[in-house]
């Protein structure tokens, strides 16, 4: 009998948590996820909209459309893509990463990169996956989420 102990190893399989949170972009992308927002982030986004059109006036761009966007977001009405605030909320959001590595796991208990290809392969999946993304973004956030497949 050995005197030696033993590092603990996780029964947990090893998985690499920047492939998953390409996976969540790449859906937040496809599906246009986006994240009420608050009044600060909101009235910024308002300022660089309207500073944006301005200059893009001078070179065919849609004055009215940026004019828009940024009277939106200046009342605090803004909604913003969830790539953009990714990097700020990734702590608050690493549960996420294993929901959706368990929603890989139970499509191929084995391998989760192969998983990856049969989830972007079929969009039934794919809805299915976005909509658990939404319902943990809403409840873990406290804020409302939209995309395209959801009622604005």
């Amino acid at each position: 009998m050995s005197t030696l102990i033993h590092p603990y190893v996780p029964p947990e399989p090893c998985f690499d948590q920047l492939w998953i949170e390409q996976i969540i972009l790449d859906l937040a992308n496809e599906f246009e996820i986006r994240v009420s927002w608050d009044r600060d982030t909101a009235l910024y986004t308002g300022v660089f909209a309207v500073a944006g059109g301005l200059v893009g006036g001078y070179t065919g761009g849609r004055l009215g459309a940026a004019l828009g966007a940024g009277i939106g977001a200046a009342t605090g009405l803004a909604y913003v893509s969830l790539r953009e605030i990714w990097g700020s909320l990734r702590e608050k959001l690493n549960e996420l990463i294993y929901i959706v590595f368990n929603y890989l796991r139970r499509m191929d208990p084995v391998d989760y990169i192969r998983a990856t290809e049969v989830l972007m392969a079929c969009m039934r999946s794919r809805r299915e996956l976005v909509y658990t993304i939404i319902e943990f973004l809403g409840d873990k956030l406290g804020r409302r989420v939209i995309s395209s497949i959801t009622a604005a």
